[in-house]
């Protein structure tokens, strides 16, 4: 095995070190990252916006990094450093690691993917430092003594594996790492998956290193070249950097001088004050890209918060059209054109049942046949005023179908009025619209009888009892002409006041429930669980993790 360039880990009492004396020793900074992480797990992006897929993953990802690195690494300081070794399918990761404790711990094999559940060998002294490690709830643990102490060695699952999760598990174990080893092979270093990892770790403050695998000879130095320049180019020109050679096809571990040069910078760097150093780079490096995801998260719900606005302005607005109409429509007496005047006109014809409503009796005999057919009259005046009713429901509730559709229109403008209103269901809408109708009309219901108690008749009454009276009253109110014709001759002013009064509520309360088919909308909008201050709360952490950097 030959390195190039082998670079060694600090030594011990480099500012690395002293700087993880440091962070050991400051309990606020684990308060901070307490914090930080709850307002993290509070982050709710359930809009479907622009660009929301990414804000996801970082989230998720941020809170990955805090729960199962940074915590752990701050609380726990005498902790194996974890080193985790991946890399493209068929790299030969699990023989290295195979190789490194001189026995076969993990499955390997060229047919890949045969990597599902990672496997982490630790010393069996380090054992118990590890029980609690959020690692060991990922992966199978396994302990010899052929391993330094002071490292846990994690064989992960191939970075490009077909199976999305072994590949989301991949990114979580690298998240994970104090250090990352990057497996690769003479003919799949120049894949496109670990470099873009490999970046992205950087970025996390993960300590690096390389092991080219499975070189052929006669290619060696090719291939060595090109893979360095490759990674000076993007700035690893430093990290330690290994080959093993191709052996040819063999079963079990390499021989311990193909290994031999690799498993030694893993015992120096298992060294305490070493590993120690290896985490104090990691959790130091980590910070510039924790603070910056922080404000990015911040960023996503300040948007959300922005959409979450606009949506909720939009919804209830596309029913106001449906609305205004409504109550001008009952204002100006259209629910009682149709079947309400094709029933007053028939009632109220000359010997109709209606008829003294319309004029009092001309004679003794008219006014004989008048009470006579009292009973028939008070019935037809009811009749009367089931019909104009449901025909005010009638246009209420079709002025609500279109305020839904209307409603439905907007939402289908955006990703996340389209999900959001997936999710509201037309019988959800109709059995609401059908209870505030009833409730509406209930209510209408009461205040005409309260309002015509105070109304004595002055003229004629032609023979009405009471709940003829109201019903007379309330069929005017609709909108029947002819009916407030009658309630003015009967009660005068004071009658048309009532009326106009009655009508006016009817309009007020149609806008509101017509209005009010924005409220499953809404309600399933704020049952999102946004909150405005939660981007406020993650930009303070950001601003308490700038005092630690």
């Amino acid at each position: 095995m030959s390195s190039t360039p082998a670079t060694s880990p600090p030594e011990p009492g480099t500012d690395s070190d002293d700087a993880y004396e440091d962070l050991a020793g400051r309990v606020p900074m684990v308060e901070v990252i307490e914090h930080l992480l709850t307002n993290v797990d509070a982050a709710s992006l359930p809009l479907e916006v622009p660009g929301i897929g990414e804000y996801r993953a970082r989230r998720d990802r941020l809170a990955t990094q805090i729960r199962h690195h940074l915590l752990p690494r701050l609380k726990q300081v005498a902790a194996p450093v974890i080193v985790v070794v991946g890399g493209s399918t068929g790299a030969g990761k699990s023989t290295i690691v195979n190789s490194v404790v001189g026995e076969e711990i993990t499955e390997a094999g060229v047919l890949r993917p045969t990597t599902r559940q990672p496997v982490l060998v630790v010393h069996p002294k380090d054992a118990e430092l590890m029980d609690e490690h959020p690692v060991t709830q990922v992966a199978d643990a396994s302990t010899t003594e052929n391993i330094p102490r002071g490292m846990a060695l994690l064989d992960a699952p191939d970075l490009d594996s077909v199976h999305a999760g072994n590949r989301g598990l991949a990114d979580q174990l690298v998240e994970l790492a104090d250090l990352w080893v990057f497996v690769t092979t003479g003919s799949r270093y120049g894949d496109a998956v670990p470099w873009t990892r490999l970046r992205a770790a950087s970025e996390r403050g993960v300590s690096l290193a390389v092991v080219l695998n499975r070189v052929d000879p006669d290619a060696l130095t090719t291939v060595r070249r090109d893979l360095f320049e490759r990674l000076d180019g993007q700035g690893f020109g430093s990290v330690p950097f290994f080959v093993v050679p191709d052996v040819g096809p063999h079963e079990g571990v390499l021989s311990e001088d193909r290994i031999r040069e690799f498993t030694q910078w893993l015992t120096v760097l298992g060294a305490r004050s070493q590993s120690r150093s290896v985490i104090a780079r990691t959790v130091r490096g980590a910070w510039p890209a924790l603070r910056q995801d922080v404000q990015q998260v911040a960023l996503a719900l300040e948007e959300q918060w922005r959409a979450r606005v606009g949506l909720r302005n939009q919804l209830t607005s596309a029913a106001t059209g449906s609305a205004d109409q409504v109550r001008e429509d009952l204002t100006t007496g259209a629910a009682a054109t149709g079947a309400p005047t094709t029933a007053w006109l028939s009632g109220a014809s000359t010997g109709g049942p209606l008829a003294p409503l319309v004029a009092p009796a001309a004679n003794l005999f008219e006014s004989w046949r008048f009470r006579r057919a009292a009973p028939a009259r008070a019935e037809a005046i009811r009749s009367l005023r089931e019909v104009a009713v449901q025909a005010a429901r009638t246009l209420i509730e079709e002025a609500a179908e279109r305020a839904e559709r209307a409603i439905r229109t907007t939402a289908e403008q955006s990703d996340a009025g389209r999900h959001l209103a997936a999710s509201v269901s037309t019988e959800e809408c109709q059995q609401a619209r059908a209870e505030r109708l009833t409730v509406l009309f209930a209510e209408w219901d009461d205040v005409v009888a309260e309002l015509c108690e105070t109304l004595p008749f002055s003229g004629e009454d032609a023979g009405l009892d009471g709940g003829g009276k109201a019903a007379l009253v309330e069929a005017a109110a609709v909108g029947l002409d002819g009916a407030a014709r009658a309630v003015t001759r009967l009660l005068g002013e004071r009658g048309d006041a009532v009326v106009g009064r009655l009508s006016s509520d009817l309009g007020s309360w149609a806008h509101m429930a017509v209005t009010a088919e924005s409220e499953p909308f809404v309600a399933t909008l704020d049952a999102l669980g946004m909150d405005e201050d939660s981007a406020r709360s993650l930009r303070l952490r950001a601003s308490e993790l700038k005092g630690y950097m």
